[in-house]
């Protein structure tokens, strides 16, 4: 299973980059995914220490709604950092 994450940095040389994973500590992940680029306030899905793949605001969105409906009151945790990684997204990429 992945963990959604924000690309903080993103270092092409070594193909590994710096990601929040919602709870403000940069991380250093390896990039492995190649059929898309990603830059800095991409969310993405971490697996094992390796980005797999990106996700959409609109995913993220749907993830938070999943949980609260299927958890309740347990979302809470969940939701929080998905939430951050939201604002961050808005931060770095702007938009809505």
């Amino acid at each position: 299973m992945g963990v959604p994450a924000l690309i903080l940095e993103v270092r092409r040389k070594d193909m590994t980059a710096l990601v929040d994973y919602g709870d403000g500590v940069p991380r250093e992940v390896l990039i492995g995914i190649s059929e898309e680029r990603v830059e800095p306030g991409d969310i993405v899905i971490v697996h094992a220490g390796v980005v797999v793949s990106k996700m959409s605001r609109e995913e993220v969105v749907e993830q938070i709604e999943f949980f609260e409906e299927a958890l309740g009151e347990e979302a809470e945790g969940f939701v929080e950092v998905y939430k951050n990684i939201l604002e961050k997204h808005k931060a770095l990429k702007g938009g809505g």
